[in-house]
């Protein structure tokens, strides 16, 4: 019973480890440019910029134990997504620890093929999520999940 009582109050007093809202509590996260334009079995560059708030890091590709930021596009007939590319990340040390971030604004590119079948005139909405950790010189905060979401204009 004391255990449940424990779990209760530590539940009440932590934050959700999942955010779903209009952005991150340590970054700002946005879909850039939010629309575009592509043909039927055309190729699009779609872009998310990230910039974490001051004295703040999130986390590279490469990260050890650590959770790293990653743009997941939702699957959907219309729309075959490429890789994520990544820019160059810094390297932080912690202790005897080399850890790759990003600390200053970036960008993030995808590369998405609009489906032959797509119809001239139509609109096509990619979403997905960003799932990130940040962390300050202190303490890492609990990971959140963003949603993001870009509008494809079929010419």
């Amino acid at each position: 019973m004391r255990f449940f009582i424990l779990l209760l109050a530590f539940t009440q007093a932590s934050p959700n480890l999942q955010f779903r809202g209009p952005g991150s509590a340590h970054a700002t996260i946005a879909a850039s440019p939010a629309a575009v334009t592509a043909a039927p079995g055309g190729k699009v560059t779609i872009g998310l910029d990230v910039t974490p708030k001051p004295g703040i890091h999130v986390y590279a590709p490469g990260a050890k134990d650590f959770i790293p930021i990653e743009l997941k596009l939702d699957a959907q007939p219309a729309v075959k997504a490429g890789k994520v590319v990544y820019p160059k990340s810094e390297t932080m040390e912690f202790a005897d620890e080399k850890v790759p971030v990003f600390q200053k604004p970036f960008r993030l590119t995808n590369d998405v093929t609009i489906a032959r079948s797509a119809k001239s005139g139509s609109t096509i909405t990619l979403a997905g999520n960003v799932h990130i950790q940040a962390c300050d010189d202190k303490v890492c905060f609990p990971p959140e999940t963003v949603p993001v979401s870009w509008t494809v204009n079929v010419k």
